[in-house]
């Protein structure tokens, strides 16, 4: 990848950008234009523009009184640009460019495109944006990158019968033959990326921050009820971070809108939230507790981008990580914050940090600070490196730090770099100003390279002294030649109290004298909040086995201790039988986050071993560990059940039924029979698992009573899961229909990776994927080649869960000869996943019918 950033001329650079678009909803067209406030830096005969699928139809540079028009117009697809030739030297100073275009509402989710809602079973069309990270262009000409900065200044004209938004409120309004022109105030200085706009019919509901902010959800006509909870969520977010960060909230208004055709799962458009239905709307009766907390944490992160990513903007995409990744720590804080009972920071160590460590481990992975040059190459680092890698580097460093000094940092970093750019260095500069502490020499390690450590702990026998050692971690076990080492702090909880202690690791060895070595139990990395795993010697691994099945581990601990050993285990550090066997010691347990992660460590277990003739013995052992959580908990909710209790009984049923139990299944099957013609009567947290089961113990009956949910749901959340039941059919014949199903007009393009997520679980189900995508290869290049990130989620999917070399080189030559620069990167990450696995497999396969046969006696 070339570090090379492909960027403007600096000659002339605007200050203020006045954009007036009409659309049209019946042809998909757009007409504009766009007169922006420029200063001529150097003298320049031209002025380089970035342009997307734009028709330029005129251009023209006033300087006072003096009007130049453009001799040529050159548009460069390759680069993006378009370059406008005056023939005659611009006068350096103040003037303004004024070009006149038209453009296309495309169907690819990216610029100023079209989507469609449903009203009283009519389809109906509206407009809207998504500009990040360089789809600006696409919409009108600008300087689409982040550092240049200026205010904007939107006027829409539109039908009379529908409304708009965008990110100020609307300042004038006027009405003439059908067509309503709205302007819009004048935003502050702010990025390309975060303008936006939406038009279409909605309605709202509208609640206030004890600021005085006006926020308000926009649903589709006639569901505006489904926004109460987000509405609710917002006002406090929005308050809750103008406390933390010690900075008022700038913009006199936040609204939040659900767009029905959405890539990502929401955009941060400083003042116009943008939303995937999914992620902002809830229905009190037909939405379940999963569904609340994605809403309550996906309009957290959103909000915490209005201050990091908005105010102030990282330099260049580089810096992508200080966005996304302080956004997604301190969304969950917010979570956190307005609920407790959902314990959050235990929820983030499985949810965030250990999908950056499984990603880190991977040879494919790349510095959470990546240099990129392309569109390619920047949509490929919005992932788990960019945000879970880079929310998790930013935990511990609080943590090392400590909240007070933290806080204190941020608020100095903001106020130093409000509606300016920023980079990583700035923050660390703030922090340490805060705090006294070399942050940069700390943290230079995590974010500028691959990878992360494992941490070897051993007692030498020489009372409390440990030799402990750092080497680089790989999925596969692989070795290679020491980098530099990770400054690391070691945090550790002894037995004997509930103190963390913090001990410094700068070198490649060191022996430490740690905590008392005759303890009950040693813990290292205590509360998982260094960015490392830990293998512990034979004799600590026993000890911290018995304070599992005793409960005196803390539960984070207790979530972090499985998930490295399964991850050891995968490697080569640990026979896959201990990690399995460590997993029986969980008999106690009570944690739905320490079962949730729990039954996903072993799922890697089950997909890799799943084509092997003791795959059953395999099954009934994970049956037998989930069977005793599953009769205590039932079918039904209990009266003052936890919300986490609620979760725990729909993930532990899930995995029974996956798994073949024959009462979960026939118990299913009933409650399917019994729901048909009212779905409703279904719980909201049980009725996919009830859908999955009856797809994959059913026939064509039952894939089609699914199918008709989603043709009839009127609620976007049950056509989801509809979509994702249908993936768990078990016929080859139903599977296809499924795949075929996903890819049709009937699926919107936001949606088509549903279909092709569920039957990853199973051997028939992986084949049949990759094969149909290989076969359909044109058609899904054709719908999802523009669609962002969701090409390479569904590549990932349909790729990395095989276990063979001989598969590794088949998706290894596919990808030679179809070539996917927006995914060249998952590509080979999944590659490697694939060999991995198989390494393991063979690695420990013996390993493993050994421990499952002696399950059996």
């Amino acid at each position: 990848m070339s570090a090379e950033r492909v960027l403007l001329p600096t000659d002339v650079k605007p200050r203020h950008y006045k954009v007036h678009l009409t659309p049209d909803l019946v042809a998909f067209t757009f007409k504009g234009e766009v007169e922006a406030d420029v200063d001529v830096k150097r003298s320049t005969s031209t002025i380089v523009v970035h342009s997307v699928d734009q028709t330029i139809k005129s251009v023209e540079f006033v300087a006072g009184a003096t009007t130049i028009a453009a001799k040529e117009i050159t548009l460069q697809a390759a680069d993006e640009t378009a370059t406008f030739a005056f023939g005659d030297a611009l006068p350096v100073g103040a003037g303004k460019l004024r070009v006149a275009f038209d453009g296309n509402l495309n169907d690819k989710m990216v610029g100023f495109y079209r989507s469609f809602y449903t009203v009283d079973g009519q389809k109906r069309p509206m407009a809207t944006t998504q500009f990040e990270a360089t789809d600006a262009r696409r919409a009108f000409p600008c300087w689409d990158e982040p550092a240049v900065k200026a205010t904007f200044e939107i006027v829409l004209s539109i039908p009379s019968n529908l409304n708009a938004l965008s990110n100020m409120p609307v300042v004038s309004e006027s009405v003439s033959d059908g067509v309503k022109t709205l302007q819009f105030g004048v935003s502050p200085i702010m990025s390309t990326y975060l303008v936006a706009f939406v038009v279409g019919e909605f309605d709202y509901v509208e609640g206030t921050t004890k600021e005085g902010v006006v926020v308000r959800v926009y649903t589709p006509p006639g569901k505006k009820e489904l926004g109460t909870f987000a509405l609710n969520v917002g006002v406090k977010t929005l308050s809750y971070f103008t406390e933390y960060f010690g900075v008022p909230y700038p913009l006199p208004k936040l609204d939040m809108i659900a767009v029905a055709d959405f890539a990502a799962g929401a955009m941060e458009n400083w003042g116009l939230v943008t939303y995937r239905e999914t992620a902002l709307l809830v229905d009190a009766a037909n939405s379940g507790v999963a569904s609340k907390q994605r809403v309550a944490y996906v309009v957290g992160h959103e909000l915490a981008h209005q201050w990091f990513g908005n105010l102030v903007t990282m330099e260049w995409w580089k810096e992508l990580w200080l966005n996304e990744g302080f956004a997604t720590f301190v969304g969950n804080q917010a979570v956190d914050h307005l609920f407790p009972e959902w314990d959050r920071w235990t929820d983030f160590v499985s949810d965030v940090f250990n999908k950056a460590l499984q990603l880190d481990a991977l040879a494919n992975s790349h510095p959470i600070e990546v240099d990129v040059k392309s569109s390619a190459e920047i949509n490929e680092i919005f992932d788990a490196i960019s945000y879970n890698k880079g929310a998790s580097v930013i935990r511990m460093i609080s943590e090392k730090v400590g909240e007070a000094n933290f806080r204190k940092g941020l608020n100095i970093y903001l106020h130093r770099h409000k509606y300016s750019n920023a980079v990583t260095e700035d923050l660390w500069q703030a922090l340490s100003e805060a705090s006294g502490f070399p942050v940069k020499e700390f943290m230079d390690a995590y974010t500028k390279s691959t990878g992360y450590a494992l941490v070897k702990i051993e007692s030498t026998g020489a009372g409390n002294e440990f030799a402990v050692e750092q080497t680089r971690f790989f999925a596969d076990g692989k070795t290679e030649p020491s980098q530099a080492p990770w400054w690391i702090s070691l945090p550790l909880r002894t037995a004997d109290s509930d103190k963390v202690t913090y001990h410094d690791l700068k070198t490649q060895k060191a022996t430490l004298q740690l905590p008392n070595a005759d303890a009950a139990w040693l813990k290292a990395n205590a509360g998982q909040a260094g960015f490392f795993r830990v293998l512990y010697d034979g004799r600590l691994s026993d000890k911290l086995r018995a304070a599992v099945e005793s409960l005196a581990l803390p539960t984070v601990d207790r979530l972090g201790l499985q998930n490295d050993a399964f991850a050891l285990a995968k490697a080569g550090h640990l026979p896959t039988s201990q990690a399995l066997a460590l997993a029986r010691a969980y008999v106690n347990e009570t944690s739905y986050l320490v079962w949730s992660d729990l039954i996903q460590s072993i799922g890697e277990v089950d997909l890799v071993w799943s084509n092997e003739p003791n795959y059953p013995q395999f099954q009934a052992y994970l049956r037998s560990l989930l069977k005793p959580v599953a009769t205590r908990l039932g079918w039904d909710a209990k009266p003052a059940e936890s919300d986490l209790d609620k979760l725990l009984r729909t993930a532990v049923l899930n995995e029974l039924a996956s798994q073949g139990d024959p009462e979960v299944i026939a118990e299913g099957k009933r409650r399917f029979a019994a729901s048909l013609g009212d779905a409703s009567s279904l719980p909201a947290d049980i009725r996919l698992l009830v859908y999955k089961i009856a797809v994959m113990s059913g026939g064509a009956a039952e894939f089609d009573a699914i199918l008709n949910v989603y043709r009839t749901a009127e609620l976007h959340e049950d056509r989801v899961r509809a979509l994702r039941a249908l993936g768990y059919a078990s016929s080859e014949e139903l599977l296809i229909r499924n795949f075929e199903f996903a890819i049709s007009s009937e699926v919107r393009s936001s949606d088509l990776f549903y279909g092709f997520v569920s039957n990853s679980r199973t051997v028939q189900g992986r084949e049949l994927a990759w094969k149909f995508l290989q076969s359909h290869w044109d058609r899904i290049n054709e719908i999802l080649a523009e669609g962002q990130f969701l090409f390479a989620r569904l590549i990932s999917f349909t790729t990395k869960f095989f276990a063979s070399e001989q598969k590794a080189a088949e998706i290894e030559k596919f990808f030679a000869d179809h070539p996917l620069p927006q995914a060249e990167r998952t590509i080979r990450q999944s590659i490697e996943e694939v060999r991995a696995n198989a390494r393991w497999l063979e690695r420990n396969r013996d390993d493993v019918a050994a421990f499952l046969s002696a399950q059996q006696h």
